[in-house]
This record gives C-alpha cells, sequence and structure tokens, in this order.
C-alpha cells in the first residue's frame, strides 16, 4: 500500500510540475451510494447502502484535459437475501486515478480504481478480512456538474475488474466470482482554479 501512495504522490507531482500554467486544485468529497456484490455462487446479493468520504485533486493538463486522482475512505456493506450469515461489512481505502473532460461546467469522469481493504465484519462483527483479497481494482465512468469555483454534484459507477472477496472454496462465501457494482452521488468541494 506504502508504495502505491508514494507512486501515486510522485505521479501527481510530476504532472503538476510538467503543466504548472494549467489550472490545479485540491478538495473535499463525500458520496451516498447503493452497492452490490455480484456472484455466480449461492451468494444471492441485495443492494445496500454505501458510503465514501475524502480528498481529491484535480490537474490540469489542457483546456478541456484533467488529471483527477482521489483517496477516499469507504464503507460498503453486502447483504444477502438467502443467508444472513453470508452478510459483510467492509471498509476500504480507495483510489480512482481518473482523467477528466470538461466543457464549461460539465465534466466527464473515468479511470482506474485502486482499492486496499483495512476492515471486513460479519453479522456478528467478528473479523473476516481474510476472506477479502488485499488489492481490488475496479473501474470507474461517471458525469457530473461543477458550479463556478468551488461545489460539483455528479453520479458515478464503480465496478469490480477483480473479485473483492477471495474465489476459493475455503471461504464461507463459496466459490465463484465477488465483484462490486456500485451506483454513488457525488458531492464535492473543490478549492482552487
Amino acid at each position: 500500500m506504502k508504495k502505491c501512495l508514494v507512486t501515486l504522490a510522485l505521479l501527481v507531482g510530476a504532472l503538476g510540475a510538467a503543466r504548472a500554467q494549467q489550472a490545479t486544485s485540491i478538495g473535499l468529497t463525500v458520496a451516498y451510494g447503493r452497492d452490490r456484490l455480484l456472484s455466480n455462487s449461492q451468494y444471492t446479493s441485495v443492494s445496500h447502502s454505501a458510503y465514501q468520504a475524502g480528498l481529491t485533486a484535480n490537474v490540469g493538463l489542457s483546456d478541456n484535459w484533467s488529471f483527477h486522482p482521489e483517496v477516499l475512505y469507504t464503507m460498503r456493506y453486502f447483504d444477502t437475501s438467502n443467508d444472513e450469515n453470508l452478510n459483510r461489512d467492509v471498509n476500504s481505502i480507495d483510489v480512482p486515478l481518473l482523467a477528466r473532460y470538461r466543457v464549461g461546467g460539465l465534466f466527464l469522469e473515468a479511470g482506474p480504481q485502486v482499492g486496499f481493504p483495512i476492515k471486513a465484519v460479519n453479522e456478528d462483527a467478528q473479523n473476516v478480512k481474510s476472506e477479502l483479497n488485499s488489492v481490488v481494482l475496479n473501474y470507474v465512468a461517471g458525469v457530473g456538474y461543477r458550479f463556478g469555483q468551488g461545489p460539483s454534484l455528479g453520479v458515478r459507477y464503480d465496478g469490480g475488474a477483480s473479485n473483492t472477496f477471495k474465489k476459493d472454496a475455503s471461504t464461507v462465501l463459496g466459490s465463484g466470482k465477488f465483484k462490486t457494482s456500485s451506483v454513488w452521488l457525488v458531492l464535492a468541494y473543490s478549492f482552487g482554479s
């Protein structure tokens, strides 16, 4: 995880130095989502609330394009309709690395997201972090609107490119694919251009 954060910091620094004349901003973001776990095993997931909060940066690359990394604390709740013992609450640090295309206040964004699970518990609050993969890859796509210099509102989808949970039969969830599917309503505020 330290290597990823150092790489991200170096990348942001290099882009900032290379494009110092372009607008750069930092900001705060919060999001409410609906989340579920896509699976092809006995696990039948239902949609559940999810939450995110974190820091953002926006490094201008041209008049319309920017690099938009974020560091988010994410709380997801994976519930199943067929066995309460399979419910899981997962907290993670997620790092979306997005490209943004902006026309006026409207922006489109897309890119990869790297997730690092830091806590996972079952319905009895027992630690089940060993059931999770240590790194999770997702893809992100969204649309939003920035109102003037500060606030923005957007809708974002993030989907699993890799499994959140281990897919071998040694986990209580069973074998199969366990990928996330989330829709987020995102509110952010940027400081700077």
